[in-house]
This record gives C-alpha cells, structure tokens and sequence, in this order.
C-alpha cells in the first residue's frame, strides 16, 4: 500500500503552512488527490511538489529562517537543539527518511518541533529545531534504525 501525505503532514516535512499548501494546489502549481474529502499528496505527488521553482523557493526561504532565527534568538528560556542534516540518497531513501521524520514529529506530542524536508536531486535537508529532549529523541531513533 502507498503512503500517502495529508496537507498537515506536507506542511510540516515542508515547513509551509497548511494554508501556502493549499493556496498551492489552488494555484495549479501543485497536485494531489482528493481521497474522502482530504487532499493526499503520493511521494511522487511531494517530490514534484520540491522541485516547482516557487515552492522550491518558498521551502528554502522557511529553512534559512529557522536557522537564523534559532541562532538569532540568544535567550531562550529552555535548551533547544537545531540540526541540520545533509544526505546524499536516492528518491526511495528521501521518502523513507521524510516519512519517518513527520511520522515521528507528529506522535511527539509537542508542537515546538520545526521540522524542513528540503531534496535537490540525491541531496537532502533535513532541518530539525525543537525542545533538545524532544529532538534528541528523534534524531536517536533515527541513527539507531
């Protein structure tokens, strides 16, 4: 069975709100299935999706603002982790990685967690930010497996 994204989930391995994702599919610029009245993006709906120039900008633009505003932000009331992961894999490896990642974020329980799913060709991004318990918890699971 195909896995198949929802436009929360989208949002969140894009860092895009829900609403850019939809004014998106609005646009055309975008496409994906409607599935019981809730649109589904495929991996091969999402990875279309990265490479359209606008899109592709907008996700680049959202993952230099999570850094610069975690390194910009000197006072922070908590310990805090930002990583930033690059990979070189193939477009099943990127799936499975972006899949395991929002899979993981969404069961966390917390929705301080900043997660960016960036793929250029073989290259992946993966910019995590989030509560240091919360993200040393993923990011261990995800060397462990």
């Amino acid at each position: 069975m195909e896995k198949f994204y929802n436009i929360n989930e989208v949002a969140i391995m894009t860092g895009l709100t829900s609403r850019t994702v939809r004014n998106y599919l609005k646009q055309g610029l975008v496409t994906a299935e409607k599935i019981d009245g809730i649109w589904k993006f495929s991996p091969e709906n999402f990875g279309e999706m990265l490479s359209v120039p606008a899109v592709k900008q907008s996700v680049k633009a959202r993952n230099n603002f999570v850094i610069f505003d975690f390194i910009a932000n000197d006072r922070k009331r908590e310990n805090k982790i930002c990583s930033v992961i690059d990979l070189y894999v193939d477009e099943s490896e990127a799936e499975e990685i972006s899949g395991f990642f929002c899979d993981k974020i969404n069961s966390c329980g917390t929705d301080d967690i900043c997660f960016n799913f960036e793929k250029n060709g073989r290259n992946a991004r993966i910019i995590l930010s989030g509560p240091e318990d919360a993200v040393s918890a993923i990011l261990t699971e995800y060397y462990s497996e």
